[in-house]
């Protein structure tokens, strides 16, 4: 009887050792799991503190009476984007059937002058 109690005894230590070393690699993953959290919670605060002070800083201008910054950025985009449109539609109607036709009339009407011309010369 004595040795199933000895026997007993040294499966629960070790039992009890097992237990110890889950508890603590668990606390290790936690912890880690923990810093990266915080620290991504910290950077969003980060960013949303500095979001929150730019906010504040254009509505006591507004509230001033000042008035808003332009943004030069969406100026600059707006043009570029209205240039490349416009040189689009340049070369999509360049060699149009229109200009075309209106060359040949050009042409006619040059032949035409040039015939009238020679008539009233000759």
């Amino acid at each position: 009887m004595f040795l199933r109690t000895r026997n007993n005894d040294s499966v629960a230590s070790a039992t009890w050792n097992e237990f110890l070393h889950g508890l603590g690699s668990t606390r290790d993953v936690a912890a880690e799991r923990a810093r990266e959290k915080a620290g991504s919670m910290r950077s969003t605060l980060s960013d949303t503190g500095s979001e929150a002070r730019h906010r504040a800083s254009l509505a006591l201008d507004a509230l001033a009476g000042r008035p808003a910054p332009m943004r030069w950025g969406w100026v600059v985009a707006a043009a570029g984007i209205g240039a490349l449109a416009g040189f689009a539609v340049a070369e999509l109607l360049r060699g149009h059937p229109v200009d075309e036709a209106v060359a040949s009339l050009r042409r006619q009407l040059s032949h035409n002058k040039e015939q009238s011309e020679q008539l009233f010369v000759g």
